[in-house]
């Protein structure tokens, strides 16, 4: 489970009710609107913000609060929550467009967003989106309240008591939000301590988790040698690398004896745009080269699965191509999951814009999977795919590989393997190579493997013969 910061809500009748636990200061006795009342559930929300401000009424002095709110409306008030100022600068009818690109550099909304929509009005599952990227959240939440909706920036708003859902139960994420509503919304997010119990990760505000191990690597367990190989300050570690056909041809007696101990070996992987799957071209020679030489042998796919479908799909593919080298790996099958996102203006990744909850599901299908097959497996992520990408705390019975090229591992949670860097040095290999630690071994570390002698050539033999028939 996350920690969180708990907030128990009493749903009133409307999306954004009032709750006794999240009240704005005291009010006037005179409202300064004509249809906002002390009796209103928004009354103290809609007054305190025109005390601050942020919202104001028509020239005939009312608020108008059950009227619809526009995306445009949305977004400036959003914006303001948080703090962003915008210079209007638009003349005419089109105003909103000067709120436009702030929102879509505060992630309110992506650059793909259809600038038709902006005076059009916006539904409610649309404020919950937006307000909850303008509070740095991550779309990665607990078990829905709600019976009508589960989309995890709704779930986070929940949990962070910014919003609310109806006394039937449901959210009615389709219907259209109105001005006394984000009124509320606005004014929560302006009184929130939500990031208490929250960490910093990149632009994000991220929950940690109780339920994976935190970790316990400090900087002084780490040293680096001439060679800029790490070395952590205990007697279990063992050193390692993880290659790929992109390293060509390798001598893998060579690399055994430059005091490499396990390799990871990537059998193959999903193609960034067109999603097919794909075979690594030097796979088989590498596992059995480095089983050979005396390695022990992992393998890793490099993923790029949006769902469980495609992380079944993803194990089933690896699971049939290492049947022959079962008795062999004795080092985890890794999903190698990565986030590439959008490259250019008018080509990107399939990961581009996916979200935490269904990424984690094809990952941990894949894992599940791979463990059905009595294999060890793992998870690859560096900081910003782990804790932002994924939720760590429904794979936290995987192995971890975390990557990160530094000094030390810096991750708030343990891992077994650690990728250093990926411009390793390395005898028998001609390319920079990824190095990698293992900090409790997954199985003995073999003996080195003595190079076998090369069988003699025709031209040799025949040497030999004619030397033995002048001989006798």
């Amino acid at each position: 489970m996350k920690t969180r910061v708990l907030v128990i809500l009493l749903a009133a009748a409307v999306l954004f009710g009032c709750s006794p636990l999240s009240t704005a200061a005291e009010s006037p006795a005179v409202s300064p609107f004509s249809d906002v009342t002390p009796d209103n559930w928004y009354y103290s929300y809609v007054v305190d913000l025109y005390r601050q401000g942020v919202v104001n009424g028509a020239p005939d002095g009312a608020f108008y609060p059950n009227d619809v709110i526009t995306w445009g409306q949305a977004m400036k008030m959003i914006l303001g929550a948080v703090g962003v100022k915008v210079e209007a600068a638009t003349t005419g009818k089109n105003w909103a467009l000067d709120y436009l690109q702030p929102a879509i550099d505060h992630r309110l909304v992506y650059a793909s967003y259809d600038r038709a929509l902006l005076n059009k009005p916006v539904d409610r599952l649309n404020i919950a989106q937006m307000t909850a990227r303008a509070m740095q959240l991550i779309s990665l939440a607990g078990p829905s309240p709600y019976a009508d909706c589960d989309d995890g920036y709704v779930v986070e708003l929940y949990e962070k008591g910014i919003m609310v859902g109806a006394a039937d139960g449901n959210f009615h994420p389709e219907r259209t939000a109105t001005r006394a509503e984000i009124a509320a919304v606005v004014w929560r997010v302006m009184n929130s301590t939500y990031q208490e119990g929250m960490t910093r990760v990149s632009n994000y505000w991220v929950d940690l988790f109780d339920n994976v191990p935190r970790s316990e690597f400090t900087r002084s367990q780490f040293s680096t040698d001439y060679r800029g190989r790490v070395n952590y300050l205990n007697n279990q570690s063992v050193l390692g690398i993880d290659v790929s056909e992109h390293q060509g041809d390798i001598d893998w007696y060579s690399v055994k004896a430059d005091g490499i101990d396990f390799v990871i070996v990537r059998v193959g992987g999903r193609f960034l745009s067109s999603g097919a799957v794909f075979e690594d071209a030097c796979w088989r020679q590498n596992v059995e080269g480095a089983l050979e030489a005396g390695l022990n042998v992992g393998v890793y796919f490099f993923s790029q699965a949006l769902n469980e479908e495609e992380g079944l799909e993803e194990a089933e593919y690896v699971l049939d191509l290492i049947e022959d080298y079962r008795d062999g790996i004795d080092y985890p099958v890794i999903c190698d999951w990565e986030y590439l996102g959008n490259y250019s203006s008018t080509n990107h990744a399939r990961t581009y814009l996916c979200e935490p909850t269904p990424v984690t599901d094809g990952i941990e299908a894949f894992c599940r999977r791979v463990e059905e097959e009595g294999y060890t497996a793992g998870v690859y992520f560096n900081e910003y795919c782990g804790m932002i990408k994924m939720d760590l705390s429904r794979l936290a019975d995987y192995e971890f590989w975390f990557a990160e090229y530094g000094r030390y591992p810096s991750c708030l949670y343990q891992s077994r393997m650690w990728q250093y860097s990926s411009g390793g040095q390395v005898n028998g290999i001609r390319s920079d190579t990824d190095m990698d630690i293992c900090f409790i071994p997954y199985a003995p570390v073999k003996p080195a493997t003595p190079r076998p002698e090369p069988e003699p050539g025709p031209d040799q033999n025949s040497a030999e013969d004619e030397t033995s028939s002048a001989l006798f």
